[in-house]
């Protein structure tokens, strides 16, 4: 995001200080402390891990294809079951770094 002008290094900095104290996502400290937006994060990690990124305000989702996945693993995942073509399920995911809920 330094590179990307989106914060300064002094900005990193104490948003690292603060993640280390408070615990948490680097992103949610950069955000709680004001120095960038959720959708600036969005935006930046969508475009870091190369996958879309998808606003769920604005999505239908399916019922039936939230059934397929159970409610404890979603939370414990992270995970939203958007849609299902034949065996392939589409899920949104917060973080897209967390292996253990691709697999």
């Amino acid at each position: 995001m330094v590179k990307e002008n989106l914060i300064s290094q002094v900005q990193l900095t104490q948003a690292l200080e603060a993640q280390k104290k408070n615990g948490g996502r680097l992103g949610s400290c950069l955000v709680k402390l004001g120095f960038v937006s959720d959708e600036d994060v969005t935006t930046f990690l969508s475009r870091q891990y190369g996958v879309p990124s998808i606003n769920l305000t604005y999505f239908e989702v399916d019922p039936e294809v939230v059934r397929l996945v159970p409610e404890d693993t979603a939370r414990r995942y992270e995970v939203v079951p958007l849609s299902r073509v034949g065996s392939s399920l589409t899920i949104a995911m917060v973080d897209p770094t967390n292996v253990f809920a691709m697999d």
